[in-house]
């Protein structure tokens, strides 16, 4: 009997010593575990302060607009919004349609009406491409990608509308009408140039600097009698002076070969035809040849204020858009297809 209590103690010992080792055992492993849990939230910790504050990314939902149409607007209100009346949109869609047209049609595809009446909203406010693309319906990076191929086929369409009048009847009727006005003979055309403003090439930069010392290209317009533009020279930076132009365009050297006849230019500057106002004129005759020129060459002074105060990406008083040379130039060009589709 006192052998097995004897025995029953030192069991009880020995399970008492291993439960106690294990229990520290334990202890130092949960010791352990929470020291590397702290380590690792420190280090969390540090790269969250050294990469600053993270946002979850979240998906955002593609939001649809509906497209811009002709549909449901009045005449007063298309020309308020796009400068150009129902037909001459009309006109103008139907012969850029086929070189716009998506060679892959969706539900989402852009149509060629909508990218239209984008660019020319935001040609004739002067604003920038998002507002041109909130008008529309589309996306500004949308209306950025499309932007330049719908210039381009209103710049191919020039030739059809800009015509200097080349037969002796339209040489007789543009004659006719420049009498009518002030009793001008022999007038073909009236000649001046205007400034559009661009951001220049940083290499010539100074070469578009003017005479008002900002950034441009001068270009060089020849109207009729009905303020409509026959013919255009846009390519020579603001420095040029308007008399170089002149001598060096293809209009100059057809009167020089005696193309045109009698035929003339009001206010060219070129010693052959030096056609100025008299200064200080004493007689009758003297001021009534000072009257009729003035009121010959301002047909091409109101051409350009007019198509400047509807289309404002042409002037600097209704925001002008800076834009690269090439952008610039067809910025022109839409001043060249509007004068010559009797706005």
């Amino acid at each position: 009997m006192g052998q097995t209590h004897l025995y029953l103690i030192r069991t009880h010992r020995t399970n008492s010593r291993a439960a106690e080792q294990q229990q520290g055992d334990m202890e130092v492993i949960l010791i352990q575990h929470a020291r590397r849990r702290k380590a690792q939230q420190q280090q969390q910790q540090l790269q969250q302060h050294q990469q600053g504050p993270q946002r979850q990314r979240r998906r955002q939902e593609r939001i649809f607009h509906p497209r811009t149409t002709l549909q449901g607007l009045r005449e007063h209100n298309i020309i308020q919004r796009y400068r150009l009346n129902w037909q001459a949109i009309q006109q103008l869609l139907r012969n850029i349609e086929q070189q716009l047209a998506p060679t892959l049609v969706t539900p989402r595809t852009i149509p060629t009406e909508t990218k239209l009446l984008a660019i020319l909203h935001m040609l004739a406010s002067g604003s920038f491409q998002t507002t041109g693309a909130l008008v529309g319906g589309i996306s500004q990076p949308s209306f950025s990608a499309f932007l330049p191929k719908v210039l381009d086929a209103i710049i191919r369409l020039t030739p059809r509308h800009i015509c200097f009048p080349n037969t002796l009847q339209k040489q007789q009727e543009t004659k006719q009408g420049f009498y009518l006005i002030s009793g001008f003979p022999h007038v073909l055309g009236a000649i001046d140039c205007t400034h559009t403003r661009l951001v220049p090439p940083a290499a010539t930069e100074h070469l578009y600097r003017n005479r008002k010392h900002t950034h441009s290209i001068n270009v060089q317009a020849i109207v009729d009698h009905q303020g409509l533009i026959t013919n255009i020279v846009a390519k020579y930076p603001g420095s040029v002076h308007d008399s170089y132009i002149f001598r060096h365009c293809t209009i100059n050297e057809h009167f020089q070969d005696g193309r045109y006849g009698n035929g003339l230019l009001v206010g060219v500057w070129h010693p052959a035809m030096d056609y100025d106002p008299i200064g200080n004129p004493i007689t009758a005759a003297e001021r009534a040849y000072n009257e009729a020129h003035r009121r010959t060459r301002s047909i091409v002074e109101r051409t350009f204020g007019i198509l400047k105060s509807r289309f404002h990406c042409l002037d600097i008083t209704g925001g002008s858009l800076l834009y690269s040379n090439r952008r610039g130039n067809y910025r022109t060009q839409l001043l060249v297809y509007a004068g010559g589709n009797r706005l």
